[in-house]
């Protein structure tokens, strides 16, 4: 008999908590539901839980007046008794929120972007100044160096027209034993073609270029004897040659450069009181290094 009594116990139980359930299912959906379709509320991320007639709102609304809002519109809602409002006002805070925002200076930048921003742009000159070594192919001058100028127009890829200012110095050999003697300047200003490969930060420049050279002598004030070059005559030229650019900042690149000058020139000598002309072979392969800056 007692185990009879405790079976029609807990079915009694039973059949009195499920409507307690349903009921609570029901009311939860349509609190639900009339948040979801409110115009003001809608859109918020409110979490609704319904107990015995009492209903919890949770989440996150904007202003005070949409928690208002929210909690009539649970309590309009047939069997609500309570409403027990836990939402909290304002946006929400971004991942992290307790950490300070990063500063500029502790974000990593991109490789490729930092390479980019080295990387000059098409349409730009750069001048500069190169150190120049002549390597002249006649007995009758001797290697010198001197220091000349730089340019640069563009630095895109493919072919384009070129300039050369392979501007050099030499010394003509003295015919007899002397202290001093002449040195020849040549300064050529050549046009012609020539084709940019870049590569990276690097731009390798094979051209050849033709054009005058304006010629020049300096006569030494002591120490000549002899046989000495006093003048010499304007001369065309040409050079075939390469020059290797290596861009090292966003205005500033490294220049290597190898060529060679060919122009014959016709010089006045003075021997014993006599004048001579004699026209010489001048051609000179040229080594420079310079550094350019790109004035915009």
């Amino acid at each position: 008999m007692p185990v009879v009594l405790a079976l029609l116990s807990s079915a009694a139980c039973a059949a009195a908590t499920q409507p307690l359930g349903v009921e609570s299912a029901t009311m939860t959906a349509q609190v639900i539901t009339a948040l979801v379709n409110d115009p003001d509320v809608g859109a918020r991320p409110i979490d609704v839980r319904v107990t015995g007639g009492v209903v919890t709102l949770s989440g996150r609304v904007l202003t005070l007046d949409e928690e208002q809002r929210a909690i009539a519109l649970a309590r309009a809602v047939p069997g609500i008794t309570r409403v027990d409002s836990r939402l909290r006002i304002g946006d929400a805070p971004p991942p992290d929120g307790d950490q300070p925002p990063p500063t500029r200076s502790r974000v990593p930048r991109d490789p490729a972007v930092e390479f980019r921003e080295l990387q000059p742009s098409g349409g730009r000159l750069a001048v500069g100044a190169a150190l120049v070594s002549s390597q002249p192919t006649d007995d009758a001058f001797e290697s010198a160096s001197s220091l000349g100028p730089l340019l640069r127009i563009g630095s895109g890829a493919g072919l384009a027209p070129a300039l050369g200012l392979d501007w050099f110095r030499a010394t003509l050999t003295p015919a007899g034993p002397a202290l001093a003697s002449s040195r020849l300047a040549v300064r050529p200003l050549m046009l012609g073609l020539g084709y940019t490969l870049v590569l990276g930060r690097v731009s390798v420049a094979p051209s050849i270029v033709g054009g005058y050279a304006f010629n020049s002598i300096a006569v030494p004030e002591t120490g000549a004897s002899g046989r000495l070059a006093v003048s010499v005559r304007n001369s065309l030229a040409w050079r075939p040659g390469v020059s290797v650019w290596i861009d090292t900042g966003r205005r500033t690149s490294l220049n290597l450069s190898v060529g060679r000058v060919m122009t014959r020139v016709r010089v006045t000598f003075i021997d014993d009181g006599r004048i001579d002309q004699q026209e010489l072979a001048a051609h000179s392969t040229l080594m420079s290094v310079g550094l350019a800056y790109r004035v915009f």
